[in-house]
């Protein structure tokens, strides 16, 4: 069945669900959405299985041409959107018809937006997901982002009850306080590193991307150094190398680190991490894992559709 044509792709377009879960023992990590809250939420507001494949958008967003009638819906980093050349809001359900023309242009705050729509995109399912991972070339349209051309098809089945509606209005920003617990290898930073940690600020680096994000500016010193046994990794794992310059790892990262792993973001702010982009200040603030459950389940039964992912 007809979908749209990419008239313009912008900077990283892919098509993303929640990810593959459960292949991590031999090597491949869970992808998916580096927003899974923006992911699942634009699903949600369309009456949608909160794993149905979106469009992930990359600081700058496509043009797209519908081919059919669709409602669709914008979630996430704060990109002006039009349909028609009219500005239309996030969050909120939007009747389109064949013909008509979304564009995503770039955003100030936030780094990806999701675009969500009425019927389910194809695309190639690997190990149960869609996702697109880029350095493996798999999942999505042949394990690529969507370039300039591209027709996208959707299959011809209705899985949701169209709703109408607006979803709760995000905060985004350009500068951010993240959550974290203590890491598996937290006792091997000083203990200046470990008093001052939540009083440094950092800086997202330009290199950047779904695999990891790095930063700029004050070091940690790491007490003991020498080798350490590879460890489990996974999205929200805070690792620190010889530099001293922590590297948030991202949906993409490798499933095995052998850097320590000094933090770990919370879940309930996991989702804050796809929003990083360069030049933004970023902060640190340490709390127990009980406080951790805490947030989660209150965040959950604010967003009881959380309660899958």
């Amino acid at each position: 069945m007809q979908g749209f044509e990419v008239i313009s792709s912008g900077l990283m377009t892919t098509i993303q669900d929640l990810g593959r879960t459960g292949w991590t023992q031999i090597g491949v990590p869970v992808s998916g959405a580096a927003d899974q809250f923006s992911a699942a939420l634009a699903n949600f507001l369309l009456g949608k299985d909160i794993n149905s494949p979106v469009l992930e958008c990359t600081l700058s967003g496509p043009k797209l041409k519908l081919l059919i009638d669709q409602q669709i819906v914008v979630t996430g980093a704060r990109m002006q959107v039009k349909v028609n050349s009219k500005i239309v809001d996030h969050d909120t359900v939007i009747d389109t018809e064949a013909g008509s023309t979304i564009e995503i242009q770039s955003s100030k705050c936030g780094c990806r937006c999701y675009i969500a729509f009425t019927k389910d995109m194809e695309a190639t399912n690997f190990l149960g997901s869609v996702s697109t991972y880029e350095p493996g070339k798999f999942g999505g349209i042949n394990g690529r982002a969507l370039k300039k051309g591209d027709t996208i098809s959707f299959n011809g089945l209705d899985k949701n009850s169209i709703k109408s509606g607006q979803g709760a209005s995000q905060q985004f920003d350009n500068s951010w306080l993240i959550k974290v617990t203590e890491g598996p290898e937290f006792n091997r930073l000083s203990s200046n590193a470990k008093d001052s940690i939540e009083n440094l600020e950092y800086i997202i680096s330009n290199d950047s991307n779904r695999m990891g994000i790095r930063v700029e500016g004050p070091s940690l010193e790491i007490n003991e150094s020498g080798n350490m046994i590879s460890g489990p990794v996974f999205t929200g794992t805070i690792q620190c190398p010889e530099t001293g310059l922590p590297i948030l790892l991202g949906p993409d990262a490798q499933t095995l680190g052998g850097y320590p792993r000094i933090l770990q973001v919370v879940k309930a702010d996991r989702h804050l991490i796809g929003q990083l982009r360069p030049g933004d200040q970023l902060k640190f603030q340490r709390i127990s894992l009980e406080e951790a459950e805490k947030l989660w389940l209150d965040m959950a039964l604010s967003f009881p559709f959380l309660s899958k992912i």
